[in-house]
Parts: structure tokens; C-alpha cells; sequence
């Protein structure tokens, strides 16, 4: 639970320094993984709704129960922030991890911890496939713009999820249908091989047959893009490019050791290992 509190946290404080401070009622996560908890912290700061985008369900109900009761103890306590003392490589990094007191006020905490809506959202996570569900929505597999009614979010998040899907130009796109004028979108993304090569870039150095021979069955590898081409595709898309942040590693590659479709990768994107990014889409 403290590891999706603190996810949920350093997404929220990036957006609000956009959004004047509010907390977004429509929130859709893509690729939450093997439990739902980010959302639920989400809803724990006064979400209204929750879409939870995911390819195949890694989650079962009695998990994402025992995490929403930490999550409440930890929203009650006004806990700070997990840093990265706590979790190394989570990022984005923050400069200050005492809890947002301004975003989260009393206010808006009496009505989020409220004891009949938390019974409420109990109740759905009990249920969690259900239709009928008002509060959290469940899409496996969320292949396909008409999963959300157009327009309907007003925040789409990732985490370390974007580098795993192929067909990244659809899923800009379905953002952008999902998403309401106004609304906005926030993205981790991690560019390295993660353990597919040695070398934490290696993945440029193979041709395309050489990658699927290499991932074979996997039904996950990575997409291979690099940090420029996702500043090219939101300047493609229609979400405006708000904010842009990016970690480095030392190139450990040669340009001759670069597979042909990557030899004339940049050198910035060859040292650059993370990205960061939020964007909105204009009224």
C-alpha cells in the first residue's frame, strides 16, 4: 500500500501544479499491474471515478481489499510521502515529502474518508467486474476507444507501463478520445531494456527479427522507442506538451554496434534512461 500511496502522491503533485490545485473527479490508470491500489488512492483523494486499463487481470479482490484499508490508515495519518530512502527507484523525484495539506485539506479528506462511501467502494472492489459498478470500472482488455465514453476523464496516468505497448500511436489516440478538453495526462516511462540485453540500452543494438527471436513467447517486452519520439508523438498528438522531465545513464554503446534502424539515434536519447511528462488537452 505505501508503494501505490507514493506512486498515487507524485503524480498528484505534478498535476496539481498544473490543474490550480484539484483533484480530478474522472481518473483512468493504464497498466496498474497486479493490484488496482494506485486508483484506489485516487479515490482515497477524492476521485469520483476510477478506469483501471489493464491487458490481462494480474489482481485478485482480496488483495486490492487488504491494500485499501492501508491506503485509508495512511490518508487518515496524513502520512508523509515515501522518499526514495524507501523505494530507490521510484521517480519522479520530489524536493518535499510532507503530505499535501493543501491539495488534500480537511475538507476534502472528510468527504473522501467518509464511512459510507468507503463501504462503498468495499462493496465494488468486492465485485469488481460488476457493470453495475458506479465508482471503480475495470477494462481487461482495454484494447479499443469505445472501453470509456469519449471525453470522460479528466486525468490519464501511467507508470512505467507506455515502453510495453507496441502500438503506442493507438494508445495516444485513444487517450485523446478518452479524455475531456481541459483534461490532462501524466507518464512515466522507462527506457531501458529492462534485463532483455547486458547493457541497460542494449536493446538498440538488435534488427526487428533479431528483438522478436530474442523476447520470443513473452507476452511483454518493450516497444523500444526512444525519449524523442514520445516529445514527437504529443507534438502529433492533440495533448499539449506541459512539462518534461528526463534521467540519464552513461552510454555504454559504440554508434557500430547500433542496429541500422537506431544508428542515427541521438546521443541524448542514447544516455537517456527516463522520462517524464505531463500534458493536457486544450479546451
Amino acid at each position: 500500500a505505501r508503494y501505490c500511496y507514493a506512486v498515487w502522491m507524485r503524480h498528484l503533485l505534478f498535476l496539481t501544479r498544473f490543474n490550480g490545485y484539484k483533484i480530478p473527479a474522472r481518473v483512468a490508470e493504464i497498466g496498474p499491474g497486479d493490484s488496482i491500489g494506485v486508483g484506489l488512492a485516487a479515490l482515497l483523494s477524492g476521485s469520483e471515478n476510477y478506469f483501471a486499463l489493464e491487458a490481462i487481470k494480474y489482481w485478485d479482490n482480496e488483495r486490492n481489499l487488504r491494500i485499501f484499508d492501508e491506503l485509508i490508515s495512511l490518508f487518515q495519518k496524513r502520512e508523509r510521502i515515501p522518499g526514495n530512502d524507501e523505494y530507490p527507484l521510484l521517480r519522479p523525484i520530489l524536493d518535499d515529502h510532507s503530505f499535501p495539506d493543501s491539495i488534500l485539506t480537511k475538507q476534502v479528506l472528510e468527504a473522501s474518508l467518509n464511512p459510507d462511501r468507503l463501504e462503498r467502494i468495499r462493496v465494488e472492489l468486492r465485485n469488481s467486474d460488476s457493470v453495475e459498478n458506479e465508482i471503480i470500472h475495470i477494462k481487461v482488455p482495454w484494447h479499443g476507444e469505445d472501453i470509456i465514453i469519449p471525453h470522460a476523464c479528466d486525468f490519464i496516468f501511467s507508470h512505467a507501463v507506455l515502453q510495453h505497448i507496441d502500438e503506442i500511436d493507438a494508445a495516444f489516440s485513444s487517450m485523446d478520445h478518452w479524455l475531456k478538453p481541459g483534461g490532462y495526462v501524466s507518464h512515466i516511462i522507462d527506457y531501458k531494456s529492462l534485463g532483455f540485453t547486458k547493457t541497460w540500452n542494449g536493446q538498440w543494438t538488435f534488427a526487428d527479427w533479431e528483438w522478436k527471436i530474442m523476447v520470443g513467447g513473452r507476452k511483454f517486452s518493450i516497444n523500444r522507442k526512444p525519449h524523442s519520439f514520445y516529445i514527437d508523438l504529443f507534438k502529433m498528438s492533440n495533448i499539449e506538451l506541459l512539462y518534461v522531465a528526463k534521467e540519464t545513464l552513461p552510454n555504454q554503446l559504440k554508434r557500430d554496434q547500433l542496429a541500422k534502424k537506431y544508428c542515427n539515434i541521438s546521443e541524448d536519447d542514447l544516455n537517456t534512461s527516463v522520462g517524464y511528462f505531463v500534458g493536457r488537452k486544450p479546451e
